[in-house]
């Protein structure tokens, strides 16, 4: 726990220091990963606003409704706690007579972006400035981040294992969701689950449906076809997350199967060739969309290489042709580009990795090569 206390004390500082560098005099903070991320407090808002209130020269505030006090009182970061009634309330007790009572004297105020609109209306600052202090600080993981990221990676991958172990030709896909259950069990019996801000799923998409990755199939009665058949283990656990994600044939794949198995790998390996701190976003995603495009094959894209992993299974930075990011030393990211043919199948493996100086390191290590994921009754 000290250590944990000393990393979010750790992290005000890192604000308060970005807040001069901004020349903001306070910073507002109120969208639930964020929060967790400063104070560590297990809380959902709902409909009622939470606040946390950064100022260059105090320690944190907490603006929060007075049915929550007791709770958010037992936290590990000093905080002031000040309360409104509730939402909505009667003139003079609602959050933002609170929040505008606190601000009155502030030339210039930060707010992250990712606030709500109604937040924005009923503020009444001189100066109020979108900003996005926190989701900057969220992309570079500090060691202590870095140590919770590899344990939800491990995870994933004996999920992997676990999904990988039981697929059948023709069986159906309801293993592979209850798989998660197993996990859950393990980590509650070891005292390793907080309800909030842990999240487990694993599934598999078959084929053709994995064609469509953000379909949704029947897992009653959806079977495995041959393939290409896509499983996925998406986990946050204790607050960060991981992913992983294999293509898989319960058949001998065919001949074309097998090169666009391999040309899924290849762009992946291209944008694996030029991943390291320093280049832009963009370009980890050209060398894989280049790639498949000069071999015919760009009308099978339907998204990016990659996406930031941390708090959340997708956040910033982006690996996409559109984002301008210069990527950094120990940012997380997935790199999963994909092949996708309407009554085939999808091809995308994902991995969760970590950008180093030179390059990258593997977080997830599950099984990638075409022969171990052909799972035939015989083996």
């Amino acid at each position: 726990m000290q250590m944990l206390k000393k990393e979010l004390e750790g992290r005000v500082i890192i604000l308060q220091e970005l807040m001069k560098k901004n020349s903001f005099d306070s910073y507002i903070i109120t969208a639930e990963e964020d929060i967790w991320y400063l104070t560590n407090i297990t809380y959902k808002p709902e409909e009622r606003p939470f606040f946390v209130f950064v100022t260059l020269h105090s320690k944190p505030m907490l603006v929060v409704p007075q049915l929550e006090k007791a709770h958010l009182s037992i936290g590990l970061l000093d905080c002031e706690i000040i309360t409104y009634w509730e939402y909505p309330s009667t003139i003079g007790a609602n959050w933002y007579d609170v929040m505008n009572d606190l601000l009155k004297h502030d030339q210039r105020t930060g707010i992250e972006s990712n606030s709500k609109l109604e937040v924005y209306i009923h503020l009444q600052s001189k100066n109020i400035i979108p900003s996005g202090l926190i989701a900057e600080m969220r992309k570079i993981k500090r060691p202590y981040e870095l140590e919770l990221i590899r344990k939800s990676a491990s995870m994933t991958d004996r999920a992997m294992q676990a999904m990988l172990q039981k697929v059948r030709k023709n069986s159906g896909i309801a293993e592979s969701f209850a798989v998660s259950r197993g996990i859950q069990s393990e980590l509650m019996a070891h005292r390793q689950f907080d309800i909030l801000t842990t999240s487990l799923l694993t599934a598999v998409w078959p084929a053709p449906k994995s064609a469509m990755p953000h379909s949704i199939p029947d897992i009653f009665e959806d079977q495995l076809g041959d393939g290409p058949n896509v499983a996925m283990a998406y986990f946050r656990i204790n607050g960060y997350a991981a992913e992983c994600e294999r293509t898989f044939f319960v058949s001998a794949p065919t001949r074309e199967e097998k090169e666009l198995f391999q040309h899924m790998m290849i762009a992946r390996d291209a944008a694996l060739s030029v991943l390291k701190a320093g280049i832009h976003a963009s370009d980890v995603d050209a060398a894989a969309k280049g790639y498949l495009e000069k071999h015919g094959l760009g009308f099978t894209l339907l998204h990016r290489t990659g996406h930031g992993i941390g708090l959340g299974n997708h956040e910033a930075p982006f690996l996409a042709e559109g984002s301008d990011e210069i990527l950094q030393e120990n940012m997380v990211v997935s790199i999963e580009p994909g092949i996708y043919l309407d009554g085939v199948g999808g091809f995308r493996h994902s991995d969760t990795v970590l950008i180093t100086k030179n390059g990258f390191e593997w977080l997830t290590q599950s099984a990638r090569d075409l022969d171990v994921l052909t799972i035939l009754s015989s083996k």
